[in-house]
């Protein structure tokens, strides 16, 4: 028996009873848990919040048995439908990604956070789930050098992509042939990425449109597809696109 820290990220029925927990814990990464007549509670389990639960190990690789719980805190309320899906969006990526059980910790520490400050967040949480992903690529190890000119290494300021989401900046981009795969920037873009260290300072100033929108998305799941060689889709990302 074991007792873990745990944020619950998806609740799956499971029969009439019971429900199938999808969870990031303090200090196993993600898990899934049985809860046995949990359904019928008068004190259900609930998305978003974060319990201690005691739970029994699976004999073989499968699905914890949770025994109890207790309710440390809610992260299920935020200022509207947006800033929502921003929690979603979050959440969908810490249950799609590979995380060493000796990292848990660390990220399940970035989620809370990102979950804690989306509460106060009423505008352009898009921006903060895009602060979220460039985190978590530089503790996945494949940082993106959003200041560095993916040719020259320049620090100058990002004004095209190329097809793996690698930026290039305005002197390069001249000297680029015209087989060469890359796609101007929109001003928009460019001026999110220059701004996304520090892209809580700007959240009630950047005025995003859709096609802004869909260019950064395109920009970074191009870049996680590259280098981890797969294709990272969350639904919840095509939700939170549509209120822009």
């Amino acid at each position: 028996m074991i007792d873990s820290i745990a944020l619950v990220l998806s609740i799956i029925p499971y029969s009439e009873s019971s429900i199938v927990i999808k969870a990031l814990t303090w200090d196993r990464a993600q898990i899934s848990i049985l809860a046995k007549g949990w359904r019928k509670k008068a004190d259900p389990l609930l998305r978003f919040w974060e319990y201690e639960f005691t739970l029994y190990e699976p004999k073989e690789d499968g699905l914890y048995l949770l025994k109890e719980a207790n309710a440390l805190q809610d992260f299920s309320s935020y200022p509207n439908a947006a800033t929502w899906a921003a929690a979603e969006c979050g959440a969908e990526l810490l249950l799609k990604i590979i995380i060493p059980s000796s990292e848990a910790t660390h990220y399940y520490t970035l989620l809370r956070e990102y979950l804690l400050y989306l509460r106060k967040v009423e505008s352009n949480g898009i921006l903060i789930f895009w602060r979220l992903l460039q985190r978590i690529f530089k503790m996945m190890g494949i940082g993106m050098r959003i200041e560095h000119c993916a040719i020259c290494n320049s620090t100058a300021d990002p004004v095209a992509m190329n097809a793996v989401g690698e930026l290039i900046c305005a002197q390069c981009l001249q000297s680029l042939p015209p087989e060469n795969h890359y796609q101007s920037l929109r001003p928009m873009s460019q001026k999110v990425l220059i701004l996304l260290p520090e892209i809580g300072k700007h959240l009630k100033t950047l005025k995003l449109n859709r096609e802004d929108i869909a260019e950064l998305n395109q920009l970074f799941l191009a870049y996680y597809s590259a280098h981890q060689r797969q294709t990272l889709k969350l639904k919840s990302l095509s939700v939170l696109s549509q209120f822009y």
